[in-house]
């Protein structure tokens, strides 16, 4: 295991209990709150007039901004910093799935700095102060709720970029897996491979890859998220796996599960911002796709091998890259995915700007010596024809 050092300033309250626990720990807060949510479930699910009517219950003044869409954009933080600077809250409450909890965040660090806010994606500057931010996740599978990162998409310059900050961690994360009951089959996919993703990308993209238990931890998260994920995608209202989707999607993106690694690189989330960011993709079904790619071109690979045998579980013997990529095949399948940005609506003249903002991104995150030009074009063009 290679060195590390971790602070982890944030309170997690997980389990059925958590909306209970949430209420008694409401008046710490403040008395005037910015409320952030999506756009309409909270409101169907009544978790919207049980919030109200606690806020009416202690006497705290509300500014409410919902309708944040999926993949927030940069207008809408604009939008929401310019109603809390006239308002004054004391704390973000959010309220939604990872891009309402992305949307606080940016939105927290932005309140102090709105004019160098985009400065901060382009690690031109850094945040020095944040409003608190309290969040409760309704959708597993991003991990905003538990981690300091936010990503928003510049609607001008069509890119989407991620903020890193001490000063994002949320306060306090209300961690209820009965809320996710109501997510649907789609929704529930896309975030089971969201969550996917982020340990596959640990696992292959190390930087001293070698065996031991920050492996053994990876693959044990991944293997979870598989089983439990077929488990919720055919019984919405099974609390264990719910409950377990929600906690290994939460552990995916918190500094325990990339101790010891050494240093990791997000190569496949630096090609799906693009998707997402100009192209209003889902980012679990942008990743799923980009993440077959990468397995039908680097299938001999030997970490690509070790997911086939000890992820998707596929004997060993001939032909294992391509059985690997039929098992993962057959993982789309049952989560009724498509396996091709062709199957998206994207036309082959889209792949010009994927690349070249790919490219930009990869820049950004300083992670270009790492990786070619040739190979991010040779896993787009796989993932536009599957």
């Amino acid at each position: 295991m290679k060195d590390f050092e971790i602070f982890y300033p944030l309170r997690i309250v997980f389990g059925k209990e958590a909306l209970k626990k949430f209420s008694q720990d409401l008046p710490l807060y403040g008395k005037r709150v910015l409320f952030l949510y999506g756009r309409g479930s909270i409101k169907s699910s009544g978790l919207y007039e049980k919030i109200l009517n606690l806020f009416k219950k202690y006497k705290i003044k509300v500014k409410e901004y919902g309708g944040i869409k999926p993949n927030p954009p940069l207008s809408q933080v604009f939008e929401a910093i310019s109603l809390a600077k006239k308002f004054r809250p004391k704390f973000i409450l959010a309220v939604g799935g990872g891009s309402v909890i992305d949307a606080g965040k940016a939105i927290a660090c932005g309140y102090y700095a709105q004019d160098r806010l985009w400065d901060f994606f382009e690690k031109k500057a850094i945040p020095i102060q944040a409003l608190p931010l309290v969040a409760i996740p309704t959708i597993a599978g991003t991990g905003s709720e538990v981690n300091n990162v936010t990503v928003i998409v510049n609607e001008e310059k069509r890119i989407k970029l991620s903020l890193r900050s001490l000063l994002l961690f949320p306060r306090s994360s209300y961690l209820d897996p009965t809320l996710t009951f109501s997510v649907s089959k789609p929704y529930t996919a896309y975030g089971v491979m969201d969550a996917l993703s982020h340990l596959f990308e640990y696992f292959h993209f190390r930087l001293h890859p070698e065996k031991g238990l920050p492996e053994d931890f990876l693959i044990l998260l991944m293997k979870t998220l598989l089983r439990e994920g077929k488990r919720a995608f055919d019984e919405p209202n099974n609390y264990s796996a719910r409950s377990q989707i929600m906690w290994a999607s939460a552990l995916a993106l918190s500094p325990f599960v990339r101790a010891g690694l050494g240093g990791y690189r997000f190569f496949l989330h630096s090609l799906e911002h693009p998707l997402s960011g100009a192209y209003d993709l889902p980012h679990g079904l942008g990743l799923s796709i980009l993440m077959r790619a990468f397995l039908k071109r680097f299938g001999h690979h030997k970490v690509v091998r070790r997911f086939f045998l000890e992820v998707l579980e596929v004997p060993e013997g001939k032909d294992l890259a391509r059985r690997g990529l039929k098992t993962f095949d057959s993982l789309l399948t049952y989560f009724e995915l498509p396996r091709s940005l062709k199957a998206c609506g994207l036309s082959r003249e889209d792949l010009n700007f994927l690349i070249e903002k790919a490219w930009e991104i990869l820049f950004i995150w300083k992670a270009e010596r790492e990786f070619n030009k040739d190979i991010v074009k040779e896993i787009y063009e796989i993932a536009y024809e599957g």
